[in-house]
């Protein structure tokens, strides 16, 4: 089957974590992913890291994506980190407004307030690809799914030119959420629809999976965790998470949502497999 894919990457910390991230880059290279995403913590807590990694990512011939949030900021320092990733060759920006370590979101005194305001602010200098975040089950902070959908569209008016979703493991989820999108007639300027990149996080660990999704408001149904639950062999866990992403990815291309944003968490096994099931479905396992 036939999908665009690109990959995300979080910056090491340490010696081990920059062995793990370069032996994830290694493994992962043949693919030649679309673009590859670096994260980087709130309150730019890895800002440093984050600006080595992508540099990383640049050396080994992949079009790299940095991320830009506006927590703890300035709006002054926020575009003076992103201007650093711009001069270094960067030419692709995801603009998300992040998460405050502590808990709700505080703005800066001198920083962006929304996502849709640093947008505005990014493009005011920046002529590249500015991606921006979607929540298929609704952003923990929003008072409605509509006005959920409306923030994005703000960001969308703002200047950004594509749509990356946060994981959903429910499916039709996603998919009433991208017929949402589509019914709010969310476009550029220009007139085509902006596109959509769909967020898949292979189930490394059921449970760091639950606890992870709990605190970022999306959920795990609870038929996939009865599935893991019944597994002990970690073989056939790797095998089910396989086989959940697969026909995931496979529904939601036959939906017509064929990019897909991979989350490697830095271990490129999942995504491999992934990723060599779909070019060979004789293999798949379901």
């Amino acid at each position: 089957m036939k999908c665009r894919y690109s990959f995300e990457f979080f910056p090491p910390k340490s010696s081990s974590s920059s062995l793990a991230l370069d032996t994830c880059l290694a493994v992962l290279e043949p693919w030649k992913p679309e673009f590859c995403s670096m994260t980087y913590g709130a309150g730019g807590s890895s800002q440093a890291e984050s600006f080595s990694a992508v540099q990383r990512l640049q050396k080994r011939g992949h079009i790299a994506a940095a991320h830009i949030t506006a927590v703890g900021a300035s709006k002054l320092e926020v575009n003076q980190s992103a201007q650093a990733f711009a001069e270094a060759g960067v030419d692709h920006l995801v603009a998300i407004r992040g998460d405050s370590p502590s808990g709700m979101f505080t703005p800066h005194a001198k920083g962006y307030a929304y996502g849709a305001d640093l947008v505005a602010g990014l493009r005011r200098w920046f002529d590249g690809t500015i991606s921006v975040a979607a929540y298929p089950e609704t952003h923990p902070e929003a008072v409605s799914a509509s006005a959920d959908i409306e923030h994005l569209a703000k960001k969308v008016a703002a200047g950004a030119s594509q749509i990356m979703t946060q994981y959903c493991y429910h499916t039709d989820t996603l998919l009433r959420f991208a017929d949402g999108i589509r019914g709010r007639a969310i476009n550029l300027a220009d007139g085509p629809d902006v596109p959509v990149v769909v967020g898949i996080m292979p189930i490394h660990n059921i449970q760091a999976i639950q606890r992870f999704s709990a605190r970022c408001g999306a959920t795990v149904p609870a038929y996939i965790v009865a599935q893991f639950d019944r597994l002990s062999d970690s073989d056939d866990q790797f095998q089910l998470a396989l086989e959940i992403a697969l026909k995931q990815i496979e529904r939601l291309a036959g939906e017509g949502l064929d990019q897909v944003h991979l989350y490697t968490l830095n271990r490129p096994q999942w995504v491999r497999a992934i990723l060599q099931q779909l070019a060979h479905p004789s293999t798949n396992s379901g």
